[in-house]
């Protein structure tokens, strides 16, 4: 999984333009942002108007939803600020195997719905296929026990973009006769392409994923 941290654009575009603030500034913003309670109301709105939309969906046989993981299911808020918002892969590895991840309140509020409404769950994450014991731990340890599958992106694909890799598994679910009502995530990889059903994309303003 590739990253493109946010922050890094905007240091060049501060350097580069005047009047913009420093590094730090932006990194306080951010801090700002997530513990002042800003991104729990706007992700609070998002998933209400993708529940309502998916509780007017056409019934189907098997309908299901697809989750992205990293910051759409599980938070690792906690870690990429202790490590001042930067990306050190071998340290992110280390975090992913210690199943430390928090639940996303708004997210468990939608999977809870959709759970008891019968619908089928799947995880798709660009997490390697390495990391599958230690994902599926956190999220059963974060109350997210009832999955119909976990996909983790294959040891032989590392290079595979996430987008290109994730419609391919959609794909695959959709032939099999998974009716997908509504796919959500933090990125545009996540979303990306067909077989999506609603397109739900919560807010993330630490990292791309390409």
């Amino acid at each position: 999984m590739k990253k493109t941290l946010i922050i890094i654009s905007l240091l060049y575009i501060s350097a580069c333009s005047p009047g913009l603030k420093n590094l730090q500034s932006y990194k306080e913003d951010i801090e700002e942002y997530y513990e002042s309670g800003q991104y729990g109301l706007e992700t609070h709105k998002i998933i209400k108007d993708a529940l309502d939309k998916i509780k007017n969906s056409p019934s189907v046989i098997n309908p299901t939803v697809v989750f992205d993981v990293d910051e759409t299911t599980l938070s690792n808020y906690k870690h990429i600020k202790e490590i001042s918002f930067g990306y050190i892969p071998g340290h992110w590895e280390d975090w992913l195997d210690k199943s430390k991840g928090e639940a996303i309140l708004q997210t468990k509020y939608l999977y809870d719905y959709l759970v008891e409404h019968n619908y089928k769950i799947v995880f798709l994450t660009a997490r390697s296929e390495g990391q599958h014991n230690a994902t599926f731990k956190n999220l059963v340890d974060e109350g997210f026990i009832k999955m119909d599958t976990l996909i983790c992106k294959p040891l032989k694909y590392p290079k595979l973009p996430t987008a290109v890799f994730k419609e391919k598994e959609r794909k695959k679910l959709a032939e099999a006769g998974w009716n997908i009502t509504a796919c959500v995530g933090d990125q545009e990889s996540d979303i990306f392409g067909e077989y999506t059903g609603i397109k739900v994309k919560l807010p993330n303003l630490m990292y791309i994923v390409e």
